[in-house]
C-alpha cells in the first residue's frame, strides 16, 4: 500500500505591519537626545560663557566635546537599529 505526505501551512496569527513602532521608538531617542543637548549647552555656557580658563577647564572641554560625539555615534546606531529590528519583525511574521 504506498503512502503519501503532503503538508499544509496555515496562517494563524493575521500579518501585522509595525511601522508605525518605529516612530514610538524615534520619538524616545529624540527626546534623549534633547535632555543630552540641553545638558551639554548647560556645561558649555557654565565653561564657555563664564569665560573659565585654566587646565582643568580645557580637560573638561575636551571630554564633553568627547563624550558629546560618542552620544551621537550610539544615537545614530540606535536609529538604525531600530529600523533593521522592526523591519525584521515585519518580515518575521
Amino acid at each position: 500500500m504506498p503512502q503519501f505526505t503532503f503538508t499544509v501551512t496555515e496562517q494563524l496569527i493575521p500579518n501585522q505591519d509595525y511601522n508605525d513602532k518605529k516612530k514610538q521608538l524615534r520619538t524616545h531617542v529624540d527626546n534623549m537626545r534633547a535632555d543630552d543637548d540641553a545638558f551639554y549647552a548647560l556645561v558649555n555656557n557654565i565653561i564657555v560663557g563664564e569665560d573659565q580658563k585654566g587646565k582643568i577647564i580645557d580637560a573638561m572641554k575636551k571630554e564633553t566635546t568627547a563624550r558629546k560625539g560618542r552620544d551621537e555615534s550610539i544615537y545614530t546606531d540606535v536609529m538604525s537599529k531600530i529600523s533593521k529590528a522592526v523591519n525584521s519583525f515585519n518580515a518575521s511574521r
